[in-house]
């Protein structure tokens, strides 16, 4: 702030202070973190710079270097490589296919800055006959003061494939308010979002057989597309009051040894209460019904339009007892009880079908995550009352640093046991195409995940174990189904960079194995490979020009169910063993980053075929760049 007049108003003196104003430049700080374990502690997260891998625009390679989608962005996926995809089974069924583009109150992010903080982002694709792809996005936060943070996120995806009757658009919009105190952590958040497809069916399996090479004269299953149109508002709350030690557990001090000066506040226990609002609605139309690829027709053969609501509130007390940093053999300790309420409804041939019903879950955790020796936490969750009667989960995580070769490395091992009830969704369902009334039993699971990470080589190692019981699958005809033995899957990744001179070279590697089941297929290898070159021109611009290729091995993905939204299993055709090729330039010059991409480059010598799911062909090679834009003032 300038230097203010401290003269008087009639000395007739002038300030020689306020004729060299002084302005003092605020140095800017951000703070990132997320909310995790209901919500009750604070998870840091890194503040995204826009430079290294910005050309990987498609979120769901953001996450998972191998997907099973339908070939353009936006579409829905899941990921092959199997401990990397979604395992929220509270969320709204129809819409887990679609992740990446949405945000859920429990993805909010939450910022403390010292000066305003806004992000600018937008790419574009060419592909080709009038028909684009975009993504744009408008985020800004700042203080109100130390303590109080208000903020939104703006985000749009949308694509017109080059394939016939192929179309998305996601948005979602997200306000969000923080206050952090001394003795109150207070949040809240709004998030609404669209989620809408145009789909086509995928084109015949011998597509590629009869010479078909250009997307736009490409026949497709579904001359007349079906459109699904997906709403969701939800509405976020947390509160935690923070209180010392109480009178009569703290240690009596001597009065001689008294300090006059008050010590600092260390909060020592703590009321937390949140809730978690969230409305979901989902219309699938048809403006003609195909005879040729729905095998059943239950309610209207000429147009139509299902339609399916979902509402979930969702809320919990909680006590938290927290860890002594002073001393060395304290933990936390953290227990609640939670109230979960639903209500689902659906369509039928004559009307509609609701039902309502309500869990009550209760639970504990002790942790110590304020260690240089070691931070571990074990957790357990169970539903005593409603519907999800007997779900419980019951997990642990150790993460403990080295020194090796003078540097830190890190092992971290974590794993849960969880049994929980199939989906409202799984067990009742009628539309215009699928009807099911099925009685499953708890699908039982135990997972255990280990990370070995060594920053000074840029190596990263990891091995997962998962055992699958009473597994739940869509089978053969694209219906809930339950697998009654058990199976298990394993795999192992490592990742490594390296760097010669100018020259840069990033790899991961994924291997999986799946024992002998009908529910779960996965690719054995899955290979991730970049080579780039760095430098800076005019000794200010950062620039990187490489070429990266994504592969996996042959094997029987899913197939997709448009009126459902859900991948099912098929065992008509293989799809992978094709290399993807993408050459990129990035460029960053102070605060604005850009990238620059020919996608699926390999699609210009490939005359094979390059489905990415089944009878779902990749998009041809286009054109893509983008730009990203940070302002700190």
């Amino acid at each position: 702030m300038p230097r203010g007049n401290n003269s008087s108003a009639d000395s007739g003196e002038k300030d020689e202070d306020h004729d060299r104003e002084e302005e003092i430049q605020v140095e800017s700080k951000i703070h990132v973190w997320e909310l995790d374990n209901l919500f009750s502690r604070k998870d840091s997260v890194l503040l995204d710079s826009g430079m290294f891998n910005f050309h990987i625009y498609n979120p769901i390679f953001q996450n998972s270097i191998s997907n099973n989608y339908l070939g353009y962005l936006g579409s829905p996926y899941e990921s092959n490589i199997y401990f990397k995809r979604e395992s929220d089974v509270n969320d709204f069924y129809f819409l887990k296919n679609l992740s990446a583009y949405r945000l859920k109150t429990s993805d909010v992010k939450y910022y403390n800055t010292t000066t305003p903080f806004a992000v600018l982002k937008y790419s574009q694709g060419n592909q080709g006959g009038g028909k684009a792809e975009q993504t744009f996005k408008a985020f800004y936060t700042q203080n109100i003061d130390s303590t109080t943070n208000i903020g939104f996120d703006f985000n749009v995806f949308s694509n017109k494939s080059k394939y016939i009757n192929q179309e998305i658009s996601h948005k979602y919009f997200n306000i969000f308010m923080s206050r952090n105190t001394e003795r109150y952590n207070g949040y809240l958040t709004f998030v609404n979002g669209n989620n809408n497809l145009v789909e086509n069916g995928g084109v015949p399996v011998d597509v590629f057989e009869r010479g078909f090479r250009n997307p736009i004269d490409m026949p497709v299953n579904l001359i007349s597309a079906i459109e699904s149109e997906n709403k969701s508002l939800s509405l976020f709350t947390s509160h935690e009051y923070l209180m010392g030690q109480l009178p009569f557990l703290e240690k009596r001090q001597d009065s001689v040894t008294i300090d006059s000066i008050k010590p600092a506040f260390k909060p020592a226990y703590s009321i937390h209460y949140y809730a978690d609002f969230s409305n979901y609605k989902r219309f699938v139309s048809e403006n003609s019904v195909s005879a040729e690829f729905f095998d059943t027709t239950l309610i209207n053969t000429g147009t139509h339009i299902d339609s399916v609501f979902f509402r979930r509130f969702n809320h919990a007390f909680q006590l938290n007892a927290f860890e002594n940093e002073d001393r060395k053999f304290t933990f936390g300790k953290r227990a609640f009880i939670e109230n979960e309420i639903v209500r689902a409804e659906y369509p039928l041939a004559d009307g509609r079908r609701s039902y309502s019903y309500s869990n009550i879950f209760v639970g504990g955790e002790i942790y110590r995550s304020k260690s240089n020796f070691w931070t571990w936490r074990a957790a357990a969750r169970f539903a005593v009352l409603g519907r999800n009667l007997g779900d419980a989960k019951i997990e642990g995580e150790i993460e403990k640093p080295f020194i090796f070769n003078n540097d830190t490395t890190r092992l971290k091992i974590e794993g849960w046991y969880r049994d929980y009830s199939p989906d409202i969704f799984q067990e009742h369902w009628y539309s215009n195409h699928f009807s099911w009334d099925n009685e499953f039993k708890k699908q039982h699971e135990i997972f255990v995940k280990s990370r070995f990470d060594y920053p000074k080589y840029n190596a990263s190692a990891g091995f997962n174990y998962g055992l699958f019981s009473s597994y739940l699958y869509n089978n053969e005809q694209a219906a809930p189904d339950q697998y009654a033995g058990e199976f298990s899957v394993i795999s192992a990744d490592v990742q490594k960079d390296f760097n010669f001179w100018r020259f840069g070279w990033s790899n991961k590697a994924v291997w999986q194995a799946v024992s002998s089941n009908p529910a779960v297929r996965l690719p054995t290898w899955s290979f991730y490979s970049s080579l780039y070159y760095s430098h800076y021109l005019f000794k200010v611009m950062k620039i990187q020009l490489g070429a990266e290729i994504y592969y996996h091995t042959k094997f029987k993905s899913n197939a997709y169910e448009p009126s459902t939204g859900q991948f099912y299993v098929q065992n008509e055709m293989n799809t992978g063993g094709y290399p993807v090729v993408n050459l990129f330039a990035n460029a960053k010059l102070k605060r604005t980053s850009a990238f620059a991409q020919l996608v699926h480059a390999s699609s210009f010598f490939s005359l094979g075929e390059y489905f990415s799911a089944h009878q779902y062909p990749l998009e041809t090679m286009a054109f893509r760049f983008g730009f990203y834009w940070t302002f700190y003032d």
